[in-house]
């Protein structure tokens, strides 16, 4: 790996790393936060997932009963690695190098100078972007069904067709009571969250105080009469109640009085480019599902560093979770900036969350 040839430094590029602030106007930032690793084998063990004891009374002077310890929910994996790059290839670079030349004659063209900073950066903003949002799909294809699987499609040629389980109770795993959310007049969306609520509660676990979804299935609710019912009981001709009229701090006003969980939406899109340059853009959350979870946190985003590259004049530099590189090769004559991560979702407090297929009366694998 050869010294960049656009003008980068690695001041500049550093700077430019650093300035970047991973998850913003993204869901995973809030649901699935980074914690750092200095492991490649992730084994966790949430000890509050066990049924709570309560404590004893004692007298003064006396030893406190010995309690057992109990391990559940424990899973096991390994930190996948994601990789994004971007090459500047040969008539970028003498574009370059023209443009340089003017900019140098007429110090005043402002407008060139600046498109010569944004070519020298655009590829390092475009890596920056890409980690983010690979990891915006991959947590919230696991907080939406409680596992991840790994696809061709979305995960690369070279990835194996492979499913990691979180070990989430199967029970846990549900359907509607009453119809599908998207059957207005019959669906009861606020029924079927108690319901979920009243599973992990019957259990002694911590109970879910809040349910997320995403934005297309809390239209769904909005619109069914029997969310209208319970916000508005003393109105008898339920026609009169526009859709208006059911916001969602009205919805979270009546849940908060009974004890229910708070409603929260996601409104989220990640385009996926394939190998042959097409493009897909996709809602990253099963619309399908609603989670139940003790906490707006579904879990953590652990990440390890990737080691620096040595004897090389390539740059390099450390974003939030991952690795950037620059660095260029003289036949063909390309400059490259490589993003690199070893990162990987996991979810928390898996006793007390709870999936529901708001479209079947099972959760059918949240199909």
């Amino acid at each position: 790996m050869n010294a960049p040839l656009f003008d980068l430094d690695r001041p500049g590029l550093e700077a430019t790393v650093n300035s970047y602030k991973p998850g913003n106007g993204l869901a995973w930032q809030t649901l699935f936060p980074l914690k750092y690793t200095p492991k490649f084998d992730l084994k966790g063990i949430e000890g509050d997932e066990g049924i709570p004891v309560s404590a004893d009374r004692v007298a003064f002077n006396t030893k406190a009963p010995l309690k057992t310890r109990k391990t559940v929910g424990s899973w096991s994996g390994k930190l996948g690695k994601i990789a994004v790059s971007r090459d500047k290839d040969e008539t970028q670079i003498n574009e370059y190098e023209d443009l340089k030349v003017i900019a140098a004659a007429n110090t005043e063209d402002k407008a060139t100078a600046r498109y010569l900073v944004d070519m020298v950066y655009d590829d390092v903003d475009f890596c920056n972007k890409a980690m983010d949002y690979r990891v915006e799909l991959d947590a919230l294809r696991i907080g939406s069904s409680g596992k991840q699987i790994l696809s061709k499609k979305l995960d690369g040629d070279m990835a194996t067709e492979d499913t990691i389980n979180f070990n989430v109770p199967s029970e846990n795993f549900i359907g509607y009571q009453a119809a599908a959310w998207s059957d207005a007049a019959n669906a009861d969306g606020l029924a079927d969250i108690a319901r979920g609520q009243e599973i992990i509660a019957a259990k002694g676990l911590r109970k879910p105080m809040f349910a997320i979804m995403e934005k297309s299935k809390f239209r769904e609710l909005r619109a069914q009469k029997a969310t209208a019912r319970r916000l508005y009981p003393q109105v008898s001709d339920l026609s009169v109640i526009t859709t208006e009229m059911v916001t969602l701090e009205r919805i979270n006003d009546y849940m908060r009085q009974e004890g229910y969980p708070q409603i929260l939406f996601i409104d989220s899109y990640v385009t996926v480019e394939q190998k042959d340059g097409t493009q897909e853009t996709l809602k990253p959350w099963n619309a399908k599902a609603v989670v139940l979870s003790p906490t707006v946190q579904l879990g953590w985003t652990y990440w390890k560093r990737v080691p620096q590259a040595k004897n090389t004049e390539a740059l390099q530099a450390y974003g939030p979770f991952y690795k950037l590189t620059v660095y260029s090769d003289v036949n063909p004559q390309v400059e490259t900036t490589l993003a690199e991560a070893y990162v990987q979702p996991g979810l928390i407090n898996r006793a007390s969350l709870v999936f529901i297929n708001t479209t079947k009366s099972s959760w059918s694998n949240g199909s």
